[in-house]
């Protein structure tokens, strides 16, 4: 790759399904950071639908490689689907689902929750609880947490960011396309910014090193997660509806300890703002309950005082 010769980058987002504005707005965050690149050429967008569809996204990526791109970014909603694929090409994938797949060569994941983590942790907490917890629905790719009235609870990645670093992309992004800058238009610019990053380390290297040397940047969202990162304590939130059903006598306990564990900025069932010392069994999982200061605030918060 010359350096004069413009790089081509290939993105395969849910264009036509779950959401053409979530889509829009992750090419957009994409856009942003392109316009920031400051190499000899701009590099050239090659996009595909995957509509989220396992079946569709392989294909985009056999597509992506007849064109021969440098890099490909996907996994938007699916995971790993075309990876195989690309590794056999020798296309790099940035994949940004947020569940990441272990022992993937040839890619930086963007995720930091261990594949089927957030499932196993939901089917426990319905054992428990009684309650009827999803860890499937639209927050997976938008990262907002909403509720509908078929379930209770949902539990949702967490974005962690650089706060400063947000102020000053939602800045410029406002500017630029004259709407509020979005989960969805971040993880777009986010995931731009490391196959840029990438980019500048390939034009005098293997794609293996380059990608090594990658994994050491930073992003809006921090640093790239390491392969073998564990999911911190905070990677994943349980959101609650206003209105639980009546539970149990002992459903109720424990919905008790899970809130006063997790909740209240003690994810670790730490001593803090009144969190049991001792923890929980919940106290070494991956969530945080979204709620007040306080375990009776969070308490009140999802409805367990009234129960």
């Amino acid at each position: 790759m010359g350096a004069a010769q413009a790089a081509t980058i290939g993105v395969i987002l849910p264009g036509s399904w779950p959401s053409q504005q979530q889509a829009e707005a992750l090419q957009q965050g994409m856009t942003l950071a392109l316009k920031t690149w400051p190499g000899d050429a701009v590099p050239t967008l090659v996009i595909k639908d995957s509509a989220c569809d396992a079946r569709k996204a392989e294909a985009a990526a056999n597509e992506l490689i007849q064109a021969k791109v440098d890099i490909v970014l996907g996994n938007w909603c699916e995971i790993g689907n075309g990876a195989d694929h690309l590794k056999a090409a020798g296309i790099p994938l940035v994949s940004n689902n947020a569940e990441r797949v272990q022992g993937k060569d040839l890619q930086l994941q963007l995720g930091r929750i261990e594949l089927y983590a957030a499932e196993r942790i939901a089917t426990e907490l319905r054992r428990e609880t009684g309650l009827r917890i999803s860890a499937r629905t639209s927050c997976w790719l938008d990262f907002e947490a909403t509720l509908n009235e078929r379930v209770d609870a949902v539990l949702c990645p967490v974005m962690a960011v650089d706060k400063t670093r947000w102020e000053q992309v939602a800045n410029t992004y406002t500017a630029a396309f004259r709407k509020p800058f979005t989960p969805s238009a971040a993880r777009g610019y986010a995931a731009m910014e490391v196959a840029l990053n990438y980019l500048r380390r390939a034009k005098a290297g293997k794609a293996a090193v380059a990608l090594r040397d990658t994994q050491a940047t930073s992003t809006l969202f921090g640093p790239v997660p390491a392969s073998d990162a564990p999911a911190p304590a905070t990677a994943l939130q349980l959101v609650f509806a206003p209105h639980l059903p009546k539970l149990s006598p002992q459903q109720a306990q424990t919905m008790d300890k899970l809130v006063k564990s997790k909740g209240c900025g003690c994810p670790g069932g730490t001593l803090r703002d009144g969190c049991p010392k001792d923890g929980s069994p919940w106290s070494d999982m991956p969530f945080v309950v979204r709620g007040g200061g306080t375990p009776a605030a969070c308490s009140a918060a999802i409805g367990v005082l009234e129960l």
